[in-house]
This record gives C-alpha cells, structure tokens and sequence, in this order.
C-alpha cells in the first residue's frame, strides 16, 4: 500500500509540475512573485528534457509501481497521461521533440515579454521618480497652504 500511495504521490505531483510549466508562463508574467518559484521549476525541467534525460520523477514513479506490484507504463509520463487518453498511440520521437520545442518557445516568448515590460515598466518608474519634485508648503500657492496646522499633542502636519 505504501509503494502505491509513493507512486500516485510522485504521478500527481509530476502532473501539477507539467501543468504549472505550460500556465505558470503566463502567470508569472501578470505576478511577478511567482516567477522565481517558476524559474526553479522551469530550469531543471529543461536540462532534463533538452539533454534527454530521463527524468527522475519518471524513473521513481516506475520504480514505486513495481514495488506495488503493478507493472509501470511504457514510454514517457507526458505521453502516459496528457497525450494516450486522447490519442490512443501515444507520442512517437518526432512528437516528443515536436511538443519540446513548442513548450520552450511558449516559455520563452512568456519570460522574454515579462523582462522587456519589467524594464519598461522599471524605467517609468525612475522617469517618475527623477522628474518628481517634492511638495513644500513655501512651494504651494497661498489659496493652497493650509490656514492652520493642528495645534494639538501629538499630532502630526498633514504635508
């Protein structure tokens, strides 16, 4: 029971991780906050998959469902669970590759638009900050100076 429980265990989280590739792209550009999460996903998925590898979680996956007393799957994880149910023979090498080079470019256009609007966005903001001047009370004009500031303890001028 232990060995199945580790193998669905490593099958879920291998599933979370290859969803989380494909919609973390995007979802780190709107959130920057989880493009470091994203990244430390990202990189070591793609020396796996780029040098073919084969990846751990598969290989552990595999060793726990023998050890269940189940016999593993053939092939790849992608091709077990995202890619027979809906075609039957599976992913071939072609396929594979195919479907690796539209992962990296659709990763790739997500972090390369995130950096050049993160620099974009980055030189606003230090446009703004340079030309931005700060606001005094001799600086205001008289129909704008407050009449009176607050003469009681403890309390603070609103400028």
């Amino acid at each position: 029971m232990g060995a199945w429980l580790l193998a669905f265990v490593i099958a879920l989280a291998h599933g979370l991780l290859a969803v989380f590739i494909i919609v973390g792209a995007p979802l780190a550009f709107r959130r920057p906050r989880v493009m470091p999460w994203y990244l430390i996903m990202l990189v070591p998925t793609a020396i796996v998959n780029i040098f073919r590898l084969p990846c751990p979680l598969t290989v552990w996956e595999k060793h726990f469902w023998r050890l269940a007393g189940e016999t593993p799957y053939r092939g790849g994880f992608l091709s077990q669970y995202f890619v027979k149910p809906f075609h039957d023979p599976g992913l071939g090498p072609r396929g594979e590759t195919v479907l690796l080079i539209v992962v990296v470019v659709w990763c790739l256009s997500w972090l390369l638009l995130s950096a050049v609007s993160r620099s974009a966005r980055t030189q606003k903001v230090m446009r703004a900050l340079r030309t931005k001047r700060r606001i005094t009370i001799s600086s205001m004009p008289a129909t704008q100076r407050p009449t009176e500031m607050a003469a009681t303890k403890g309390s603070r001028p609103l400028l």
